[in-house]
């Protein structure tokens, strides 16, 4: 959302430098606070499998036809820059439109166009050469999201190409799916006692109640209902929906995480049969989805050994704890505090980059210190630094507990580690060079450029609202006329798909989709808030 707060302000040397902290905070504020900005966290795998339902789609679907890349439809030529119709698309659905154009009907689409197209305008005349999309901030920025997309390619090509589903354990699996279990269970986080448990489990028939009578209160025995469709971990689903189970078998303890266990009872179950053509289609479906996501992690986790293989880090004890002590209060925000700080104006976030000045200065005092050694070369805390402004940290867990805060960070180190390595396997293989990435690229700096265009003509002409509820009066005063004479400069280069356009359907539900836990998790920008324009009348068809 912090993007559409930004969009939504109108201009000013205020909202130039806004734009400007926006960027600063995405990279080097990850160590001072920019944590709050990841609106989903959950395991390192599933941010790649969001990707193959969603971003693979989008930069695929945005490329030229080649051997690498399927064909694609283009609405907009603009010079050397295009609008496809899935980023139409996208750009209209994956984020919040303005009331002026939320619906669906053919003048709605016609302002969603012309305000993509102006973005273009606006990119063309700040031109590729300006301060600002030279700072080292930006050029960093826009790195980090090549190689994010450098690496969903990858991911594309290595693993999800290379999955073979087993349909005899889909058919085991399809038989089940239909039922919802309620079990009782408990969380165990010690290794040894599950050890234990797992050694009676073999050689005695004790109930589930009797293996925890003399460890675990009544009150810390939880119940649930699990279904196949629930996000839960390819063990429990193994173990319920794969082979036959019978009313009160203890099942574990399984192995959930890094010395996290579960023990569970079935206490009995529903059972809904897939009848009809459509159930039966949805439940085949659902179950290629998992089986193909539980092999895609398996190949996937095969790569990643192959490209770490050999590779080693050790931290400087003070060095990361020093840090660790910095950044703990900021990132263990709670997600309420989080999703505020998102929804905050200007002047708030103003506010918090003030608040976090103090840490910054901290932290870059401690710029000189070693803070690890990775495959042999020593890295300080400052090229630390450097490299989250292209690889912003990630936290596997959602909900981290302070006590455990050191051992997320050192996590999210190594999953910052490990991505780099993955980009470097990608630019070895080309994958760089490929049209879907370099698209989406220039999608992103496009709308950069524009957005820094725009503060810089509104500043040239005396505008300085920076209030959202201005917006509207802005556009109808300045901006419109402004992007009608660039439509008026460019038209003998611009070129549109009438019979394309016409036949995209779009809906009126706001959304902002996000792709979670990578290090840049919105899909697209936020839309372009420049005209109101509901005329085609420039360009050629």
């Amino acid at each position: 959302m912090k993007e559409l707060i930004l969009e939504e302000s109108m201009g000013s040397e205020e909202e130039l430098n806004i734009l400007k902290a926006y960027l600063y905070k995405k990279t080097v504020f990850q160590l001072a606070g920019c944590a709050f900005y990841v609106l989903f966290f959950k395991f390192r795998f599933s941010r790649l499998l969001f990707c193959a339902l969603f971003m693979l789609v989008l930069i695929a679907s945005c490329t030229k036809q080649s051997e690498e890349d399927p064909d694609e439809i283009i609405l907009v030529k603009i010079g050397d820059k295009t609008i496809s119709d899935n980023e139409f698309i996208y750009r209209a659905e994956f984020t919040i439109r303005p009331p002026y154009c939320k619906g669906n009907t053919y003048t709605h689409k016609k302002i969603i166009l012309n305000s993509l197209i102006a973005e273009k305008l606006m990119a063309l005349e700040a031109g590729e050469d300006n301060d600002f999309i030279n700072n080292t901030f930006v050029k960093d920025y826009l790195r980090g999201r090549k190689e994010q997309a450098m690496r969903q390619w990858q991911f594309d090509k290595e693993v999800s190409q290379k999955v073979v589903l087993d349909t005899t354990e889909m058919n085991k699996a399809f038989k089940m799916a239909g039922r919802k279990y309620k079990v009782a269970f408990v969380m165990i986080e010690d290794s040894t006692f599950a050890q234990q448990l797992s050694a009676v489990i073999d050689s005695s028939n004790k109930s589930f109640e009797d293996l925890l009578s003399d460890d675990y209160r009544p009150d810390e025995i939880t119940e649930r209902e699990v279904s196949w469709s629930d996000a839960e971990h390819d063990l429990i689903l193994d173990a319920l929906f794969i082979e036959p189970v019978q009313k009160d078998q203890v099942i574990g303890p399984l192995q959930t995480g890094l010395n996290q266990f579960i023990l569970m009872k079935i206490i009995g179950w529903t059972d809904q049969p897939a009848i009809t053509d459509n159930q039966v289609r949805t439940r085949w479906q659902n179950i290629s989805v998992r089986f193909k996501r539980r092999q895609s992690k398996e190949i996937y986790n095969d790569y990643i050994l192959k490209i770490m293989k050999g590779k080693k880090i050790e931290f400087v004890a003070g060095t990361f704890f020093k840090i660790a002590d910095l950044l703990a209060p900021v990132y263990l925000k709670t997600k309420k505090e989080k999703n505020e700080i998102l929804q905050r104006d200007h002047s708030e976030l103003r506010d918090d980059e003030n608040k976090y000045l103090g840490i910054r200065t901290r932290i870059e005092s401690l710029y000189p210190e070693p803070f690890f050694k990775l495959d042999g070369k020593t890295w300080t805390v400052q090229e630390f630094s450097r490299e989250l402004r292209v690889h912003p940290l990630v936290f596997r867990k959602g909900k981290v507990k302070n006590k455990r805060f050191a051992e997320q960070l050192k996590f999210a180190i190594i999953d910052m580690i490990t991505d780099r390595y993955l980009a470097d396997a990608a630019y070895e293989a080309g994958y760089d060079q490929i049209n879907a990435v370099q698209r989406d690229v220039k999608m992103w700096k496009d709308n950069l450029n524009a957005l820094y265009h725009k503060a810089n003509y509104l500043k040239s002409i005396g505008e300085d609202s920076t209030l959202a509820s201005d917006y509207i009066n802005v556009i109808q005063d300045h901006l419109n006329i402004y992007i009608d004479s660039l439509q008026l400069k460019y038209s003998y280069m611009i070129e549109i798909n009438i019979d394309e356009f016409e036949k995209i359907e779009l809906t009126s539900i706001d959304l902002v989709a996000t792709q979670p836990d990578l290090p840049f998790p919105m899909i697209v920008p936020t839309f372009p808030i420049i005209t109101t324009d509901t005329r085609l009348d420039y360009g050629k068809k």
